[in-house]
């Protein structure tokens, strides 16, 4: 059997009016405009066309896989309005990979820089965390950004690292161990 987490019930992660919490139902239509977005379709693996459906599926998904113990996952609200989404999937050797993405509205203000350091602290305080990975396809900056304020070195670019609609991309890659998490 592989390895998996023995995860608590899902906390509410709070720095200031940045809350991390379970998903909700009422999210759905935000995150269907969210997953809409260029930058998300350009940058993530969301389906294209995506739709109500396919955010019914992402949230039934990650709770999941909470409790299957696979992926730590929340809901990123920014001042009371939902604003993306953020998890720690599962690696081997008490690692986890970082992923995230955010609604247009809420980029450049830091929301995603603060809702990363609560997830991250919150993996290696409660989780005892190794480790943890962040991916994402090469020029994708603002990814990279919020990688770089959290502490993360960027390790370098990997050719044909990311499958991306079919297609291999080069991507970069990142690490960042427990004593080198930047906490705001």
């Amino acid at each position: 059997m592989a390895e998996t987490w023995d995860l608590p019930e899902q906390p509410r992660l709070r720095d200031g009016d940045v809350l991390l919490r379970r998903h909700a139902e009422s999210d759905l239509d935000a995150i269907v405009e969210q997953c809409r977005d260029a930058d998300s379709v350009r940058f993530t693996t969301v389906p294209t066309p995506y739709g109500r459906a396919d955010a019914e599926g992402f949230v039934a998904g990650l709770a999941a896989a909470w409790e299957r113990g696979e992926v730590a996952g929340w809901a990123i609200e920014a001042g009371g309005r939902f604003a993306g989404s953020l998890d720690l999937r599962h690696r081997e050797g008490g690692w986890a990979e970082i992923g995230f993405g955010l609604a247009p509205w809420a980029r450049g203000r830091g929301v995603m820089t603060r809702a990363a350091r609560l997830a991250l602290a919150w993996g290696f305080d409660e989780l005892g965390l190794a480790g943890v990975h962040w991916q994402a396809v090469v020029g994708n900056t603002a990814s990279w950004r919020v990688a770089r304020k959290c502490g993360f070195r960027r390790e370098g670019e990997v050719r044909g690292l990311l499958v991306h609609r079919g297609e291999r991309l080069d991507g970069w890659i990142g690490s960042l161990l427990p004593g080198e998490l930047v906490r705001g």
